[in-house]
Protein backbone atom coordinates (compact mmCIF):
# COMPACT_ATOMS: atom_id res chain seq x y z
CA UNK A 1 0.00 0.00 0.00
CA UNK A 2 1.34 3.15 -1.10
CA UNK A 3 1.27 6.48 1.62
CA UNK A 4 2.00 9.59 1.52
CA UNK A 5 4.69 10.36 4.38
CA UNK A 6 5.63 13.91 3.30
CA UNK A 7 4.72 16.47 0.28
CA UNK A 8 5.86 14.62 -3.20
CA UNK A 9 7.42 11.47 -0.89
CA UNK A 10 5.61 8.27 -0.88
CA UNK A 11 7.12 5.11 1.02
CA UNK A 12 5.88 1.21 0.17
CA UNK A 13 6.94 -1.74 1.27
CA UNK A 14 8.47 -4.70 -0.71
CA UNK A 15 9.22 -8.47 1.07
CA UNK A 16 12.46 -10.03 1.29
CA UNK A 17 11.37 -13.54 2.27
CA UNK A 18 13.78 -16.18 3.48
CA UNK A 19 15.55 -13.24 5.69
CA UNK A 20 14.96 -12.12 9.14
CA UNK A 21 14.80 -8.47 8.30
CA UNK A 22 11.11 -9.53 5.78
CA UNK A 23 10.65 -6.06 4.37
CA UNK A 24 12.18 -2.94 3.10
CA UNK A 25 10.76 0.54 2.95
CA UNK A 26 10.83 1.85 -0.55
CA UNK A 27 10.69 5.58 -0.59
CA UNK A 28 10.12 7.42 -4.01
CA UNK A 29 9.72 11.19 -4.62
CA UNK A 30 7.77 12.12 -6.98
CA UNK A 31 7.76 15.80 -8.84
CA UNK A 32 7.05 17.51 -12.45
CA UNK A 33 11.01 18.10 -12.63
CA UNK A 34 12.17 15.01 -11.12
CA UNK A 35 11.62 11.40 -9.54
CA UNK A 36 13.69 9.98 -7.17
CA UNK A 37 13.97 6.10 -5.71
CA UNK A 38 15.78 5.25 -2.72
CA UNK A 39 17.12 1.68 -2.60
CA UNK A 40 16.22 -1.35 -4.41
CA UNK A 41 15.37 -4.41 -1.78
CA UNK A 42 17.04 -7.90 -2.72
CA UNK A 43 17.67 -9.30 -6.27
CA UNK A 44 14.99 -11.97 -5.59
CA UNK A 45 11.88 -12.58 -7.65
CA UNK A 46 9.18 -11.80 -5.12
CA UNK A 47 11.05 -8.15 -4.24
CA UNK A 48 11.34 -7.30 -7.58
CA UNK A 49 7.81 -7.91 -8.40
CA UNK A 50 6.53 -5.94 -5.63
CA UNK A 51 8.73 -3.30 -6.45
CA UNK A 52 7.87 -3.21 -10.03
CA UNK A 53 4.20 -2.68 -8.63
CA UNK A 54 4.67 -0.09 -6.36
CA UNK A 55 6.40 2.21 -9.04
CA UNK A 56 3.75 1.54 -11.40
CA UNK A 57 1.22 2.36 -8.22
CA UNK A 58 2.78 5.93 -8.66
CA UNK A 59 2.06 6.09 -12.30
CA UNK A 60 5.78 5.71 -13.17
CA UNK A 61 8.00 3.23 -15.12
CA UNK A 62 11.65 2.07 -13.86
CA UNK A 63 12.99 4.72 -16.58
CA UNK A 64 11.28 7.76 -15.33
CA UNK A 65 13.57 7.55 -12.20
CA UNK A 66 16.46 8.50 -10.73
CA UNK A 67 17.96 5.72 -7.91
CA UNK A 68 20.06 6.98 -5.03
CA UNK A 69 21.69 3.56 -2.97
CA UNK A 70 21.97 4.41 0.19
CA UNK A 71 24.57 1.78 1.28
CA UNK A 72 26.17 -1.24 0.60
CA UNK A 73 23.75 -4.25 1.40
CA UNK A 74 22.38 -6.59 -0.70
CA UNK A 75 18.68 -5.05 0.68
CA UNK A 76 19.53 -1.81 -0.94
CA UNK A 77 21.39 -2.95 -4.00
CA UNK A 78 20.39 -6.19 -5.14
CA UNK A 79 18.17 -4.93 -7.98
CA UNK A 80 20.65 -1.95 -8.41
CA UNK A 81 21.22 -3.65 -12.45
CA UNK A 82 17.20 -3.52 -13.31
CA UNK A 83 17.65 1.12 -13.27
CA UNK A 84 21.20 0.68 -15.35
CA UNK A 85 19.00 -1.59 -17.83
CA UNK A 86 16.84 1.55 -18.13
CA UNK A 87 19.53 4.13 -18.20
CA UNK A 88 18.45 5.66 -14.91
CA UNK A 89 21.16 7.80 -13.30
CA UNK A 90 22.14 5.71 -9.99
CA UNK A 91 23.87 7.56 -7.29
CA UNK A 92 25.89 5.93 -4.24
CA UNK A 93 28.27 7.33 -1.90
CA UNK A 94 31.98 6.68 -3.19
CA UNK A 95 33.16 4.20 -0.71
CA UNK A 96 30.36 2.36 -0.60
CA UNK A 97 29.31 2.42 -4.66
CA UNK A 98 32.71 0.74 -4.77
CA UNK A 99 32.35 -1.94 -2.90
CA UNK A 100 28.96 -2.59 -4.38
CA UNK A 101 30.86 -3.59 -7.60
CA UNK A 102 33.45 -5.25 -5.67
CA UNK A 103 30.54 -7.41 -3.96
CA UNK A 104 29.53 -8.65 -7.45
CA UNK A 105 33.44 -11.10 -7.64
CA UNK A 106 33.74 -13.74 -5.81
CA UNK A 107 37.71 -12.96 -4.67
CA UNK A 108 35.61 -10.14 -1.93
CA UNK A 109 33.36 -12.95 -0.78
CA UNK A 110 36.42 -15.04 0.04
CA UNK A 111 38.11 -12.11 1.98
CA UNK A 112 34.52 -11.93 4.10
CA UNK A 113 35.16 -15.77 4.58
CA UNK A 114 38.91 -15.36 5.63
CA UNK A 115 38.14 -13.13 7.91
CA UNK A 116 35.17 -14.89 9.77
CA UNK A 117 37.66 -18.01 10.20
CA UNK A 118 39.79 -15.55 12.70
CA UNK A 119 36.81 -15.55 14.73
CA UNK A 120 37.20 -18.80 16.07
CA UNK A 121 39.17 -22.57 16.26
CA UNK A 122 35.95 -24.44 16.17
CA UNK A 123 32.71 -22.50 14.52
CA UNK A 124 31.82 -24.50 11.25
CA UNK A 125 32.57 -22.57 7.95
CA UNK A 126 30.34 -20.10 6.80
CA UNK A 127 28.98 -21.44 3.91
CA UNK A 128 28.17 -18.16 1.76
CA UNK A 129 24.84 -19.48 0.12
CA UNK A 130 23.13 -19.30 3.31
CA UNK A 131 24.29 -15.52 3.34
CA UNK A 132 21.73 -12.83 1.76
CA UNK A 133 24.22 -10.58 1.57
CA UNK A 134 25.86 -12.90 -1.42
CA UNK A 135 22.59 -14.94 -2.34
CA UNK A 136 20.48 -11.77 -2.87
CA UNK A 137 23.52 -9.43 -4.55
CA UNK A 138 22.99 -7.80 -8.15
CA UNK A 139 24.84 -10.05 -10.35
CA UNK A 140 26.26 -7.13 -12.54
CA UNK A 141 28.28 -4.01 -11.82
CA UNK A 142 26.79 -0.52 -11.77
CA UNK A 143 27.77 2.98 -13.62
CA UNK A 144 27.28 5.32 -10.59
CA UNK A 145 27.19 8.90 -9.74
CA UNK A 146 29.09 9.51 -6.56
CA UNK A 147 27.64 11.48 -3.97
CA UNK A 148 30.07 13.47 -1.99
CA UNK A 149 29.77 14.31 1.18
CA UNK A 150 28.59 17.60 1.74
CA UNK A 151 27.01 18.72 -1.71
CA UNK A 152 23.44 19.44 -2.24
CA UNK A 153 21.04 16.99 -3.80
CA UNK A 154 17.99 18.53 -5.51
CA UNK A 155 15.09 17.53 -6.05
CA UNK A 156 11.68 19.58 -6.39
CA UNK A 157 11.19 21.59 -3.49
CA UNK A 158 13.03 19.65 -1.55
CA UNK A 159 17.83 20.74 -0.76
CA UNK A 160 19.51 17.74 -0.05
CA UNK A 161 22.91 17.66 2.27
CA UNK A 162 24.97 14.73 1.67
CA UNK A 163 25.74 13.67 5.06
CA UNK A 164 28.16 11.21 6.27
CA UNK A 165 26.28 8.19 8.24
CA UNK A 166 29.28 5.88 8.50
CA UNK A 167 28.65 2.81 10.69
CA UNK A 168 26.06 0.81 9.54
CA UNK A 169 28.48 0.18 6.58
CA UNK A 170 31.52 1.76 5.87
CA UNK A 171 30.28 4.56 3.20
CA UNK A 172 26.61 4.49 4.31
CA UNK A 173 25.16 7.78 3.24
CA UNK A 174 22.20 9.92 4.28
CA UNK A 175 19.84 13.02 2.10
CA UNK A 176 19.47 15.57 4.76
CA UNK A 177 16.97 18.05 4.42
CA UNK A 178 17.53 20.87 6.70
CA UNK A 179 14.66 23.16 5.79
CA UNK A 180 11.92 20.34 6.96
CA UNK A 181 14.47 18.52 9.21
CA UNK A 182 14.23 15.61 7.89
CA UNK A 183 17.07 12.97 6.74
CA UNK A 184 16.66 9.54 4.33
CA UNK A 185 18.64 7.57 7.14
CA UNK A 186 18.25 4.16 5.82
CA UNK A 187 19.75 1.71 8.44
CA UNK A 188 21.34 4.05 10.89
CA UNK A 189 18.40 4.22 13.41
CA UNK A 190 16.12 2.04 13.44
CA UNK A 191 13.13 0.87 15.38
CA UNK A 192 12.42 -1.43 17.37
CA UNK A 193 15.15 -3.54 16.06
CA UNK A 194 18.70 -2.18 16.63
CA UNK A 195 21.31 -1.83 12.99
CA UNK A 196 23.63 -4.72 13.08
CA UNK A 197 26.55 -2.85 13.75
CA UNK A 198 30.21 -5.51 12.13
CA UNK A 199 33.88 -5.54 11.87
CA UNK A 200 35.14 -4.47 8.63
CA UNK A 201 38.47 -5.42 8.77
CA UNK A 202 41.41 -3.07 9.77
CA UNK A 203 40.97 -0.89 6.92
CA UNK A 204 38.11 0.48 9.22
CA UNK A 205 40.02 0.37 12.57
CA UNK A 206 37.17 0.93 15.29
CA UNK A 207 33.86 1.03 13.16
CA UNK A 208 31.77 0.93 16.43
CA UNK A 209 33.35 4.08 17.45
CA UNK A 210 32.57 5.53 14.39
CA UNK A 211 29.23 4.39 14.20
CA UNK A 212 28.53 6.01 17.60
CA UNK A 213 29.63 9.59 16.65
CA UNK A 214 27.77 9.28 13.51
CA UNK A 215 25.06 9.37 15.93
CA UNK A 216 25.84 12.31 18.30
CA UNK A 217 26.66 14.13 15.18
CA UNK A 218 22.64 13.29 14.11
CA UNK A 219 21.45 14.97 17.68
CA UNK A 220 22.26 18.75 16.99
CA UNK A 221 20.37 18.49 13.49
CA UNK A 222 17.17 18.73 15.99
CA UNK A 223 15.44 16.01 13.78
CA UNK A 224 11.14 15.64 13.25
CA UNK A 225 11.52 12.60 10.99
CA UNK A 226 13.63 9.49 10.27
CA UNK A 227 12.97 7.87 7.56
CA UNK A 228 14.52 4.58 8.25
CA UNK A 229 14.23 1.25 5.96
CA UNK A 230 13.35 -1.45 8.11
CA UNK A 231 10.34 -1.60 10.51
CA UNK A 232 8.59 2.04 11.47
CA UNK A 233 9.68 5.54 10.66
CA UNK A 234 11.02 7.55 13.91
CA UNK A 235 9.16 10.26 14.86
CA UNK A 236 11.18 11.28 17.63
CA UNK A 237 14.62 10.34 16.56
CA UNK A 238 17.11 11.99 19.40
CA UNK A 239 15.17 9.93 21.93
CA UNK A 240 15.39 6.24 19.68
CA UNK A 241 19.56 7.66 19.06
CA UNK A 242 19.93 8.01 22.45
CA UNK A 243 18.07 4.29 22.87
CA UNK A 244 20.53 2.60 20.88
CA UNK A 245 23.58 4.70 22.75
CA UNK A 246 22.89 3.04 25.90
CA UNK A 247 22.37 -0.30 24.38
CA UNK A 248 25.96 -0.11 22.43
CA UNK A 249 27.12 1.24 26.02
CA UNK A 250 25.31 -1.58 27.93
CA UNK A 251 26.51 -4.47 25.22
CA UNK A 252 30.04 -3.24 25.51
CA UNK A 253 29.80 -3.91 29.76
CA UNK A 254 27.57 -7.09 29.24
CA UNK A 255 30.92 -8.30 27.16
CA UNK A 256 33.46 -7.63 29.93
CA UNK A 257 31.45 -9.09 32.16
CA UNK A 258 31.59 -12.40 30.40
CA UNK A 259 34.73 -12.70 30.44
CA UNK A 260 36.93 -13.35 33.50
CA UNK A 261 40.21 -12.21 34.57
CA UNK A 262 43.42 -14.05 32.57
CA UNK A 263 41.35 -15.98 30.46
CA UNK A 264 42.03 -15.81 26.92
CA UNK A 265 38.14 -15.44 24.50
CA UNK A 266 38.14 -16.08 21.06
CA UNK A 267 35.01 -13.92 19.13
CA UNK A 268 32.52 -17.09 18.98
CA UNK A 269 33.38 -17.66 23.00
CA UNK A 270 32.25 -14.39 23.65
CA UNK A 271 29.21 -15.09 21.58
CA UNK A 272 27.96 -17.94 22.78
CA UNK A 273 27.97 -16.02 26.00
CA UNK A 274 25.73 -13.24 25.50
CA UNK A 275 22.40 -12.71 25.16
CA UNK A 276 20.53 -12.04 21.44
CA UNK A 277 16.93 -10.89 20.69
CA UNK A 278 16.50 -14.04 18.91
CA UNK A 279 14.28 -17.25 18.94
CA UNK A 280 17.00 -19.68 19.09
CA UNK A 281 17.63 -20.26 22.72
CA UNK A 282 20.83 -21.93 22.43
CA UNK A 283 23.99 -20.83 20.26
CA UNK A 284 24.18 -24.28 18.69
CA UNK A 285 20.95 -23.80 17.27
CA UNK A 286 21.53 -20.34 15.54
CA UNK A 287 21.96 -20.88 12.00
CA UNK A 288 24.89 -19.99 10.09
CA UNK A 289 23.53 -16.94 8.80
CA UNK A 290 22.49 -15.53 12.43
CA UNK A 291 26.07 -16.71 13.69
CA UNK A 292 27.72 -15.09 11.16
CA UNK A 293 26.19 -11.48 12.06
CA UNK A 294 26.30 -12.18 15.87
CA UNK A 295 30.02 -12.97 15.65
CA UNK A 296 30.70 -9.99 13.07
CA UNK A 297 28.66 -7.41 15.86
CA UNK A 298 30.62 -8.87 18.66
CA UNK A 299 33.59 -8.08 16.72
CA UNK A 300 33.05 -4.67 16.29
CA UNK A 301 32.32 -4.55 19.95
CA UNK A 302 35.73 -6.24 20.83
CA UNK A 303 37.52 -4.02 18.65
CA UNK A 304 35.84 -1.02 20.30
CA UNK A 305 37.04 -2.49 23.79
CA UNK A 306 40.76 -3.10 22.41
CA UNK A 307 41.08 0.88 21.39
CA UNK A 308 39.79 2.05 24.49
CA UNK A 309 42.13 -0.20 26.63
CA UNK A 310 40.00 -2.58 28.15
CA UNK A 311 41.02 -5.71 26.22
CA UNK A 312 43.99 -6.67 24.57
CA UNK A 313 43.80 -8.45 21.35
CA UNK A 314 46.51 -11.39 20.46
CA UNK A 315 46.09 -13.52 17.09
CA UNK A 316 47.37 -17.45 17.62
CA UNK A 317 47.48 -19.43 14.58
CA UNK A 318 45.24 -16.35 12.63
CA UNK A 319 42.51 -16.81 15.33
CA UNK A 320 41.77 -13.17 17.59
CA UNK A 321 42.16 -14.15 21.26
CA UNK A 322 40.75 -11.34 23.83
CA UNK A 323 41.95 -10.87 26.98
CA UNK A 324 40.41 -8.47 29.82
CA UNK A 325 42.27 -5.38 31.53
CA UNK A 326 40.16 -3.62 32.43
CA UNK A 327 36.37 -4.42 34.18
CA UNK A 328 34.15 -1.62 33.37
CA UNK A 329 33.16 0.38 30.59
CA UNK A 330 32.18 3.63 32.82
CA UNK A 331 33.34 6.89 32.38
CA UNK A 332 35.11 5.69 28.96
CA UNK A 333 33.00 5.79 26.48
CA UNK A 334 32.61 9.38 26.23
CA UNK A 335 36.23 9.50 26.36
CA UNK A 336 36.61 7.36 23.26
CA UNK A 337 33.97 8.60 20.65
CA UNK A 338 35.26 12.46 21.37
Amino acid sequence: MIKEVAKDIYTFNVDMPQTALKQLNIFVIKTPERNVIFDTGYNLPETKEQLLAGIAELGLEVGDLDLVITHLHADHSGLAYLFQEAGCRIYAGEVDGEIINRMVSDQYWETISERQAAYTDQMETMDLSVNPGYAFKSNETIDFIPLKIGETFNVGQYQFEVMDLIGHTPGHIGLYEPNYQFIFSADTVLDPISPNITYWGEEYPNILNAYLKTLEHLKPLNLKRMFATHRQLIDRPNRRIDEIISHHHERLQEILDAMSEGMSYTVEDISRQISWRVKFDKWENFPKSQKFFATGETMAHLDYLVHSGHVLCEIINGVYHFQKVEATIQNIYKNVIV
